[in-house]
């Protein structure tokens, strides 16, 4: 055990570790923020991270790290214990070492465990604490050939812990990913008042090749697509693709993916996703882009091409893994300039009703006034030719009927009716006796005869 320098060049080395954030055991709370998130599998810190974490104890605050080191203390030259080629049945010794930066004394379990993947942005994820080793992380061992050491370490004071890691002959070739733990278990309340430990715990990566049949690939796999409609129904939408990255090698892998879709019209949209910095061998990554700027026009096409890469750190092969490839289709609709067709459709009908409406009422309207004017024309004419009929126009008795001998004036139009109908038959009268009066005795129109005046003066 040594006691911690001041801070000076030996703490700058200890903040350049691999931050790893870890499960907890038993129930869980949610850990300070700033510390932890506890969940099962968790995910590691990337590895450019501070090799320091902080976690909340009933006595105070516990800060520690973790870091490569010699039998007498840290490795400067070391961020992660990363051994290259070594074959199966090989044996390697190493030390690590853990530093308890607080003040008070703390609990660490110090333990291997295996890699379980990556994520996105290249941070390592571990195992869960409660999860078994079956790789790299199986094959190390402390003295006496324990897997696992349960040590207190005072405040201000470190230890360098010799590891020994052995490679089992029936090894399977290729890259195998691990880590080595430094855990602090912190006892706390839950929302029931019930006991809880909560394990946080940061780690240094250790990796290695084993020799033999090595392969690379990257397949494209699990395409989903969808598209975002936009609110203007003469705006561009964007269109989503998301996507599952697998290695199906047996090296470690980086991935520099493209993404491109292609609809009618000719139009096109092209993104370059963020590079996939590490994919561990049987590992998938799962990667989402946005495509902005593609017009709902119908049937579209998303084409994924992923060029593969290797990791920095990572031995590249002879023969590099083929250019990865991937499409799906999609339908672009265009619902909001369809919505707004169909309003205006609907507006277009709903006037058209309207002004239907309209001239019917209009018509019933006029129909009703020249009803109303007909009926009034009948009752003025039906009351004209009774008062015709039955009084003289001035109130003297007519064909034996005396007037009307309340003082009202009778209309005179029936009694001028009555002498235009007796004017006009003395004219037709006269009309049919004029030839009798023009025919002479004697002669015919036709016979040549001449007619004769005569006159008969009485006496």
């Amino acid at each position: 055990m040594r006691i911690l320098p001041t801070p000076s060049r030996a703490h700058s080395r200890i903040w350049a570790g691999c931050l790893v954030l870890a499960g907890a055991v038993g129930a869980l709370a949610a850990g300070p923020a700033a510390v932890a998130a506890p969940a099962s599998p968790t995910a590691a810190g990337a590895r450019t991270q501070l090799a320091a974490s902080t976690a909340g104890t009933p006595f105070g605050q516990v800060t520690w790290s973790v870091v490569p080191a010699t039998s007498t203390g840290p490795d400067p030259n070391r961020l992660e214990f990363s051994y290259g080629v070594v074959k199966a049945g090989s044996t390697i010794a190493d030390h690590v070492e853990i530093a308890n930066r607080s003040s008070q004394s703390a609990a660490f379990s110090i333990y291997a465990t295996d890699a379980s993947g990556t994520s996105a942005s290249g941070a390592l994820l571990l195992l869960g604490s409660n999860q078994k080793s079956t790789d790299i992380g199986s094959w190390s061992s402390f003295a006496g050939g324990a897997r696992q050491l349960s040590t207190i370490i005072p405040g201000k004071k470190a230890i360098i812990v010799a590891f020994t890691l052995k490679v089992p002959l029936q090894a399977t070739p290729g890259d195998h990913t691990g880590a080595m733990v430094a855990a602090v278990g912190v006892t706390r309340k839950n929302a029931a008042g019930e006991s809880v430990v909560e394990n946080y715990r940061i780690a240094v990566p250790f990796e290695l090749r084993v020799p033999g049949a090595l392969r690379a690939g990257i397949q494209v796999q699990s395409i989903s697509t969808g598209f975002s409609d936009p609110l203007n129904p003469f705006g561009s939408g964007s269109a989503t693709v998301s996507y599952t990255l697998t290695n199906t090698g047996n090296v470690r892998q980086s991935a520099t993916p493209t993404v491109r879709v292609t609809g009618p019209f000719g139009q096109a949209a092209t993104v370059h996703p963020a590079k996939l910095p590490v994919i561990l061998p049987g590992d998938s990554v799962r990667v989402a882009a946005s495509l902005p700027g593609l017009f709902p026009a119908g049937p579209m096409t998303a084409h994924i091409n992923v060029t593969p890469g290797w990791p920095k750190g990572t031995i590249p092969l002879t023969l590099a893994a083929s250019v990865a490839t991937g499409s799906a289709s999609l339908f672009a609709f265009p619902w909001s300039l369809l919505g707004l067709i169909l309003l205006l459709v609907a507006i277009g009908v709903g006037l058209w009703f309207y002004f239907r409406w309209r001239r019917r009422l209009r018509r019933a309207e006029l129909a009703a006034v020249a009803a109303r004017a007909r009926r009034d024309t009948e009752q003025r004419l039906l009351g004209g030719r009774a008062t015709a009929n039955g009084h003289s126009a001035n109130g003297h008795s007519v064909n034996g009927h005396a007037a009307s001998g309340d003082g009202a004036e009778p209309s005179a139009a029936p009694a001028e009716t009555e002498a235009a109908l007796t004017e006009t038959e003395a004219a037709t009268t006269e009309t049919e006796a004029a030839p009798a009066e023009a025919t002479a005795p004697g002669g015919t129109p036709d016979g040549g005869g001449t007619a004769t005046e005569t006159e008969t003066a009485t006496e």
